[in-house]
């Protein structure tokens, strides 16, 4: 189905499929993580997205139609993004994982289809087939939300994160399980937050140590760092603990919050989970450089020229914290190698969102390779919702870090014999190191 590679490249891609891999970012569920039917293949937000892009009425992708009739209404505009890098996820996973053979969904095919995915589905030994035979992947880490009752038989292999969006950005967090499910609205923080503590704090003292409180708790065991979603305008100020008082005292006084009472709370709250992280010496993974829920639902990438030396002094504050940046903005790439390059603490790790293109990958691994020393980033993570996302997007990510590669060999900057251990390095022990992901 796909153009052979040259030589080299061809080779370095034999080579990291024998390198064993950690994922440090998903959201596959350990009780439901492969995919039921076709729809949830093709229910991955950004294929949706391009769908719509195309023309698609999204009453066409409403859950409460059959799958059969949705996959339908679905093949015209699948033509019409047949040459996006998503469809190309998508073709793989169907042509790899399933053996399908034709060169694109059809009327006349798609019922076959359907039926290949639901049963692969049912199946217990999908899961790991996919993870640990198709992608070499021996850990991965997703939500804690997505734990349940760890029933899969890839569960095992999986450890956590907490996800802490709300906690920074109310009002456009995601992945709100387990502690601030449906908590969507940005007023109701100071209820959220009371609820997840177990406490509602009358002073600024009392909300910090029960920040501190609850992450003793709740980042241990198998739940290994904190991630978040980090709107590219904030930025991260120590708090004044008179301000805090007073409003903590009108609240439990008229029972109220303001936006700008909300916004002074978000800044003591995440600067005493800072400073938890810098105390415990543990890691925060942060998906930057994207603006949420404009126009109707969409994310638009985002830059602001201050957004790095901002941050770095946040960096030199807490320096015993590992930061790991997650870039959904191209103009972002250079500025965070950069910093990872300097500071010990700063990592950065993957193509997130806007970035997650074959050129883009392969131009920020080739930045990364030679800007960032190897144990200070990671090169895969997928973002994946079920086990055959996860090896759809290897498959981009595996051709486009080869292609980098083999231009460095070729370009004299990097040696052929050099590349095992630095594959070693940037797929598995450069995220087992940063995240505490040993067993």
């Amino acid at each position: 189905m796909f153009t052979s590679l040259p030589g080299l490249a061809q080779s370095i891609e034999r080579l990291i499929d024998a390198t064993p891999i950690i994922d440090p970012h998903t959201h596959i569920h350990c009780d439901r993580p492969s995919a039921t039917d076709l729809t949830a293949l093709f229910g991955y937000h950004w294929v949706q997205t391009e769908l719509i892009a195309v023309g698609m009425p999204k009453s066409d992708l409403d859950p409460s139609l059959p799958a059969d009739e949705r996959i339908r209404r679905m093949i015209p505009y699948l033509k019409r993004m047949r040459n996006t890098a998503m469809s190309w996820c998508v073709y793989r996973i169907l042509w790899d994982l399933y053996e399908f053979s034709e060169p694109e969904v059809t009327e006349a095919n798609y019922r076959d289809l359907l039926d290949r995915v639901e049963a692969k589905g049912k199946d217990p030994a999908w899961p790991a087939h996919v993870l640990r035979e198709r992608c070499n992947i021996r850990t991965f880490v997703t939500s804690l939300g997505n734990k349940g009752e760890a029933s899969s038989t890839i569960a095992p292999d999986a450890l956590f994160m907490l996800d802490a969006h709300y906690l920074f950005c109310p009002g456009v967090a995601t992945d709100l399980d387990p502690f601030f499910t449906g908590r969507t609205r940005k007023l109701d923080y100071f209820e959220a937050l009371s609820e997840a503590l177990g406490t509602r704090p009358g002073s600024s003292g009392a909300l910090f140590q029960g920040v501190q409180d609850w992450l003793d708790r709740t980042v241990s065991g198998p739940v290994r760092f904190t991630n978040t979603f980090l709107p590219i305008g904030q930025r991260f100020h120590r708090p004044d603990p008179a301000t805090i008082d007073a409003i903590l005292a009108r609240i439990e006084t008229v029972k109220d919050t303001t936006d700008a009472d909300v916004d002074a709370l978000v800044a003591a709250v995440t600067w005493a989970i800072l400073e938890w992280h810098h105390e415990h010496r543990k890691a925060v993974q942060i998906a930057v450089g994207a603006e949420y829920f404009i126009c109707d639902g969409k994310s638009i990438p985002r830059f602001q020229t201050d957004w790095t030396s901002e941050m770095a002094r946040t960096f030199h504050e807490f320096g015993n914290a590992r930061f790991d940046i997650m870039m959904a903005s191209d103009v972002l790439s250079q500025e965070v190698a950069v910093l990872a390059r300097q500071f010990p603490n700063v990592y950065t790790s993957g193509y997130w969102w806007h970035t997650f293109f074959p050129s883009l990958i392969e131009r920020h691994f080739a930045l990364r390779s030679q800007v960032v020393p190897m144990t200070k980033f990671c090169a895969y993570l997928s973002d994946a919702y079920s086990v055959e996302w996860a090896y759809g997007k290897l498959q981009v990510i595996k051709r486009a870090i080869a292609s980098a590669l083999a231009h460095q060999v070729e370009s004299g900057f990097a040696r052929e014999e050099d590349l095992p251990a630095l594959l070693q390095q940037v797929l598995h022990d450069s995220p087992r190191d940063l995240y505490d992901l040993q067993r």
